[in-house]
């Protein structure tokens, strides 16, 4: 009978700005295509008039956040790593315990806190910019739920 090693994966460090971009407008563009397809033919429907265009319109619209907060949610949950930061090679992890991923609270929280910092635009613009000027690279949302995006 023969063992074969376990590769473990060390850390390299946290993810640089551009890391954490690339990863974004992969995961965005993959979204907007897996749940687009959905929400455009609702919103076809929406834009055509009727009793329930407004509804359609906003059930649309709810489904798209409910399809990016469940990819992230899972993702960071499981394994740390959207498809977008698989091909950055950089996961989501606890800060403190590289190792870890965060769980599902940690990671849900995660996911709601952008789209509600948007929502004032200013705390949006912060959250996506202050990686540049951290020492550890974080966002505002890493720093409320105690993440950190390493490099694998």
């Amino acid at each position: 009978m023969t063992t074969t090693a376990v590769d473990v994966v060390e850390p390299l460090g946290y993810a640089e700005y551009g890391q954490r971009v690339r990863a974004a407008i992969v995961d965005s563009l993959l979204i907007t295509f897996a749940v687009g397809a959905l929400v455009f033919g609702l919103s076809v429907f929406a834009a055509r008039g009727g009793p329930f265009a407004s509804f359609l319109s906003t059930l649309a619209y709810l489904i798209y956040l409910a399809g990016a907060t469940l990819y992230y949610t899972v993702c960071y949950a499981e394994g740390g790593q959207t498809i977008g930061k698989v091909t950055t090679r950089t996961a989501v992890r606890l800060d403190g315990d590289e190792d870890r991923s965060l769980g599902y609270i940690r990671a849900l929280i995660r996911a709601l806190i952008p789209p509600f910092f948007w929502v004032l635009i200013v705390p949006g613009l912060l959250d996506v910019l202050w990686p540049m000027w951290d020492r550890k690279h974080q966002t505002l949302h890493d720093k409320l739920v105690g993440s950190v995006v390493i490099q694998i």
